[in-house]
Parts: structure tokens; sequence; C-alpha cells
């Protein structure tokens, strides 16, 4: 796995190590994610998913052909049901095929787990199934109101199973105390920042399985309450308890196996101060961290403005540029005499060496064991957009019909979704600010619209789900953010320099206190005449 193999074999602060160019063009940018399965493919999946939950239904529970029949077309109903209410309300669940494969094991595990629990414990103690745990992995994989609908499914589908191998009201409400923890841990699931967020929220979903459970209790189930009902609810408690300790120590293994990020991961990889890419990057190319960090607190507000997952947009920002570690010294925001560099090279080989740090940052992320949610940031936040200056000069050494444009193009791809664009364009807003004589509100609102006018009429987000009003909105927030960056403060007054006023040159600040000292010595020798 990508974790374990940073873990015993990964990048180490002593052990970084540069990756050529060669090296890293050899491994291309990264690839291009589908936008949704096909129709056969998706009809495979349903019907693979409906068989395999009417044989977990109906094996023991004594039905004839008929029976099969009925039990097979109802779960077909159900799944294609849900399967619409997916691609119209939850695109984001089924945007490739492992996506759909993953989340229909995980549902047809959840039934195993059931009939399994019945065949070992019997469903009299029903409350105790593990549907928390389901619903939990559910809500930090797709998010909380995937997690809620699935777990809304599965308690139908248990139901049903209970229908049919233990008719009546016994284990009815173990199955409700079980469903009430798998709800509570989809809802709870909404600010999970931090692996302590998680112990507390199995606690909550400890704490509400045990009153539900003593609120059935009371109605009078037959039960008397004693202290083995007492010692139940405690147990029913602990259950919670449990659920959060074992997402939290299984998070990485989630990760790897759904091919996810949970926010959880990416505020470990969002501190600046201990991940050694990041560290690496400050010691080797401070001017590329810098921006790295600036366009980051655009590309969060940016993210934010248009309901974007805006910890992903920052923490992708900050890793979008790794790639400039090869040859720092080409990129004007890491030396004085980048341009000089380039001046004694060809337009051409300094576009490749300008375009190969998207690709060189995919190797390297892969090196030290990046998700691929931050692998799409460096090659997507230039998309297929044009090495303008270099182009020109071109243009300018061999004529405007002797210079293909194609061959100064970044291979892309183009951005596919929200936040790789957003920061596309907080990328070039923040490059752009630092090159302004006088960067006033009005003159950023005006460059980031350009900014956002000129990737829109190449093309640039032709294949990620923004609108006209998101644009707009994302132009709002950069330019609020930079107007913050550049404000600037109230100066002294205008006239002879006044000696706090570090802004001015040591020079005249000097001067003009060794004036002042000196027409203090005059008046008091004036006063001393006097006396």
């Amino acid at each position: 796995m990508r974790r374990l193999r940073s873990w015993f074999g990964g990048a180490s602060q002593t052990g970084l190590r540069r990756v050529s160019i060669e090296r890293a063009r050899a491994v291309g940018p990264a690839p291009r994610r589908r936008p949704l399965p096909q129709a056969g493919e998706k009809i495979l999946v349903a019907a693979a998913a409906a068989l395999m939950l009417t044989v977990l239904l109906g094996v023991g529970a004594g039905l004839e052909a008929a029976g099969w029949f009925g039990l097979f077309s109802l779960v077909c109903l159900a799944t294609v049901l849900f399967e619409s209410y997916l691609v119209d309300f939850r695109r984001a669940a089924l945007t490739s095929l492992s996506r759909v494969v993953a989340l229909s094991v995980l549902l047809v595990g959840v039934l195993g787990c059931v009939r399994a629990f019945h065949e070992l414990i019997g469903l009299e103690r029903a409350a105790f199934l593990p549907l928390a745990f389901a619903s939990l992995v559910m809500a930090l994989v797709w998010g909380r109101a995937l997690a809620l609908e699935s777990t809304v499914f599965v308690a139908a589908l248990i139901g049903l199973y209970a229908y049919l191998h233990q008719p009546g009201a016994e284990g009815t409400a173990g199955l409700v105390v079980a469903a009430t923890g798998g709800l509570v841990a989809a809802l709870g699931a909404a600010e999970v920042k931090r692996r302590q967020t998680l112990v507390r929220l199995g606690l909550v979903i400890g704490f509400t399985q045990a009153a539900t459970a003593g609120a059935f209790l009371l109605m009078g189930t037959g039960e008397n309450v004693g202290s083995e009902m007492i010692g139940t609810l405690f147990l029913l408690g602990m259950e919670g308890l449990f659920v959060g300790l074992l997402v939290s120590g299984c998070l990485p293994i989630i990760e790897d196996l759904f091919d996810v990020t949970t926010d959880i991961s990416l505020l470990e990889l969002g501190n600046t101060h201990e991940h050694p890419l990041l560290r690496k990057l400050l010691l080797e190319a401070p001017g590329t961290f810098h921006h790295s960090y600036i366009v980051g607190l655009l590309a969060e507000a940016s993210a934010e403005a248009v309901g974007g997952n805006a910890l992903l947009a920052r923490v992708g920002a900050l890793y979008h540029d790794i790639g400039k570690l090869n040859k720092p010294e080409y990129f004007a925001e890491n030396s004085a005499d980048a341009r000089g560099r380039h001046r004694d090279l060809t337009p051409e080989m300094s576009t490749l060496i300008i375009s190969a740090h998207t690709r060189d940052g995919v190797e390297l992320g892969r090196y030290h064991g990046l998700p691929q949610a931050i692998l799409n940031f460096m090659p997507e936040h230039h998309g297929t957009s044009c090495i303008e200056f270099f182009y020109r000069a071109a243009q300018d050494m061999r004529g405007e019909e002797n210079v293909s444009e194609a061959s100064f193009r970044y291979v892309g791809p183009k951005p596919q979704s929200v936040e790789p664009a957003i920061v596309m364009i907080a990328d070039a807003a923040e490059a752009i600010s630092r090159q302004m004589p006088d960067p006033n509100p009005a003159r950023l609102r005006e460059m980031v619209h350009e900014v956002v006018f000129k990737r829109l009429m190449d093309g640039q987000f032709a294949e990620c789900p923004l609108t006209l009003a998101d644009l707009a909105r994302i132009e709002e927030a950069s330019a609020r953010v930079l107007a913050g960056i550049y404000h600037q403060r109230p100066t002294y007054p205008k006239g002879r320099p006044h000696p706090l006023d570090l802004a001015q040159p040591r020079e005249r600040r000097s001067a003009r206190e060794s004036g002042r000292m000196r027409g203090g010595e005059t008046e008091r020798a004036l006063r001393g005449g006097r006396a």
C-alpha cells in the first residue's frame, strides 16, 4: 500500500533525493478521471449486487421458487431505485467504476455481517449490530449525505431479513437501536478534523444507542430492568466507543482501500512544519514556498465561496509546485538571476524546463506517498495553457508563421474538478500581483477578472463543473484576499523624515535626528547665556 511503503521505505528528512526530469517525464501526468461509468457497467454491478443481496437475504428462510422470484424482484426494485437516486443526487459517488464497486461491496458486506451475526449470536441481540461502523466509514469516504441515505437503505434490507428469518416483534427493538447508532454516526461526521473527534463521536454513538435501548426497556418490552439489563446498556455504550477507536486506528487502511483522502489526512499533509516535502520546499525554494502558501489562502477562500472542499484546495495549493524543487534556480520567485539563465537558452528549451515541473511534481509526490487527490493538482493547475513569455520570445526570434503554439503548451490534463481549477486561477493571480507596481483593490479586481476570462476563453474550465456564477464568486473572493495582503498602512505625514519612520532610508532619518540634537544644544546654550 502507498502509505505503508512510505512508512517502511519512504521519504525521511535525510532520505530526500532529487528526481531527474527524465524520470518525471517517464511517469507522465496524473490519469484522467472518467465522469461516470458506462451504462453496461452500471447494469452489471447493480445486477451482481442484487443477486448477492438476494442470496444473503433468502438462504435459510425456507422460500419456494415463487418466493425466491418475489424476493429477487423486490431487491432489484430497491437496487434500481437507490441507483437512480444516486445518479440524480449523488453523482460524485459514481465518478468511477471502482467507486461504484466499492460502495456495492460495502453495502453487501454489511448484510453479510448481519447474516454472520444471526448465525453466531442471534437476531434477539440485534442491538449490537455494527451498523455504526459501516455508516461512519461511508461518511468519511463518500460524505455524510450518502452515508445517511445508505444507512436507511441498509436498515430497510436488514428489516426485510428479520421479516424473513424471525417474524414477529422479537429483535425489532434491537434493529432500531442499531439503525439509530448508524444514523448518529452519519450525522455526527460533519467536522471530523482530528482523530480525537472520532473517539468523541464514538462516545456519542454509544450514549445514543444505550439511551434508545433504555427507552425501549421503559416502554415495557417484557424485560425486567435489572443488573443484566444495566450491563447490556453499558456494553452498548462501550460498543460506540470501540467503533470510534477502531475507525481512528483503521483510517490509513480505509483511505488506501477506498482511494480517498479524509480531512484528517489533509490536515496532516498541510502541516508545513512537519511534512518533509514542504520543509524541503521552504529550505531550497523559499520563493516557491511563499508563493504556494499565498495561493493556498486564495484557493481556500475561493473554494468556500463556491461550496467546494476548502481544505483540499488549500493543501493541494501547498503542493502544486513541488516539482520546482528539481531546478528551483530557473524560476523567478527563487532566483533573481532566473531570467539571465533563460537568456542563454532557446525558448523551446526554457519551455521544457518550466513545463517539466508539473510532471516532476507528480513523480516527487508519488515517491513521498502523497494521495492521488493531491497529485491531481500538479498537472491540472496549468491544464493545457500556453507559456506565453517564451512563445512570444520564439515568435520574435523566428516569426509568427514559424512557431507552433502547441509546442509551448503544458501537457495537461485540464482541471477535472473544482479545486484544481481554483488553484489554476489563484496561481496566476498571485504571480501577477507580485509584479504590479500599485496593487490597489481596483487594479487587483481587474487583474483577477482578466485572469479568469483568459482561461475561460482558452477552454481550461471545459472539463470541470464550474459555472459562470462560480467564476464570479471566485473573482470576488480572490480579489478580497489579495486586497487584504497588499493593504497599505497609514504613513507618516509628508515633509521632513520622522526618526520613527522606518520606511525612509536610515541616512535621512539620521540626518534629521542629528539636526534635531544640534538644534537642542544651541537652544540650551542660548538659555545659558541669558542666565
